[in-house]
Parts: structure tokens; C-alpha cells; sequence
């Protein structure tokens, strides 16, 4: 993929990677000027679904991309055959994303991405629980 990002704007595979790379970190900067949890997220989320203790929903869709001239191309076709990135996002009440994880494969499972996701890392305990069938995190 980096190669077609390099090849389209016209500079080496190393150059593109280092802007990426630069873009990337700077975006990661902005993270907390942006992308936060609401203090009466778990409020607007019941008021919406009736649901309660959420405090974002979560899904993920495969984003198409060409086949990857690698070693590894195979693992970016996902079950119906195409070459994709998985990517997860949640969002809060207002469909604002709080989080995003876009790196996996297509082939990868949702369930993979998801506990290798930072959310994995939060603590699970009477107060925090994932509900699969619904995506959402409730809290």
C-alpha cells in the first residue's frame, strides 16, 4: 500500500513512509484536543436506545484497497474475496469517533481486532462490559 501512496504522489517507497509516518504522529498529537468521552455520554446513550451504562458503540467495515504487491497480499482478502483493511471505530451519542483502529488485514477477525484494541486494555468489572450481539460498550 505504501508503494501506491509513494507511486501517486511521486516520491521513493522510504520518503513516503517517513510522511506517513510524520502525518500520523502529528494527527496521534491532536488525539486528546478532539476525541474524548463525554461526562453524560452513558445519559445520551440511554435517552437514544434505552440502554444503559453505554458509553459508545462499536462496529467495523472493510475498507477496499488494491492487492498488495507482498509476501503477505493474501492476508488483505477478506471472506468475500476482495482485498480490504478491517477497520473498527466507535462512536459516541452524537455518532462522533472516539476511537478508530485501522490497521488489520482483511482477513482478520473482528474479535481479533478488538482485543488487540486499547479498549481490550480497559478493566472489565461490574461496571464495564462488552455486549457482542449489540456492539456496544456499556459501562
Amino acid at each position: 500500500m505504501l508503494v501506491a501512496v509513494a507511486d501517486y504522489v511521486g516520491v521513493s517507497k522510504s520518503s513516503a513512509g517517513r510522511i506517513v509516518r510524520d502525518v500520523s504522529r502529528a494527527i496521534a498529537g491532536l488525539y486528546s484536543n478532539y476525541i474524548y468521552v463525554h461526562n453524560n455520554t452513558q445519559e445520551e446513550f440511554y435517552n437514544i436506545a434505552r440502554f444503559p451504562r453505554v458509553l459508545g458503540a462499536v462496529d467495523g467495515t472493510h475498507i477496499l484497497m488494491q492487492s498488495p504487491n507482498s509476501k503477505n497480499g493474501e492476508e488483505f482478502r477478506n471472506r468475500k474475496s476482495v482485498f480490504s483493511l478491517n477497520v473498527q471505530g466507535v462512536c459516541d451519542a452524537h455518532l462522533r469517533f472516539i476511537n478508530v483502529v485501522a490497521r488489520w488485514p482483511g482477513s482478520t477477525h473482528d474479535a481479533t481486532i478488538f482485543n488487540n484494541s486499547e479498549l481490550r486494555g480497559l478493566p472489565i468489572t461490574d461496571l464495564f462490559t462488552v455486549c457482542w450481539q449489540a456492539f456496544f460498550l456499556s459501562l
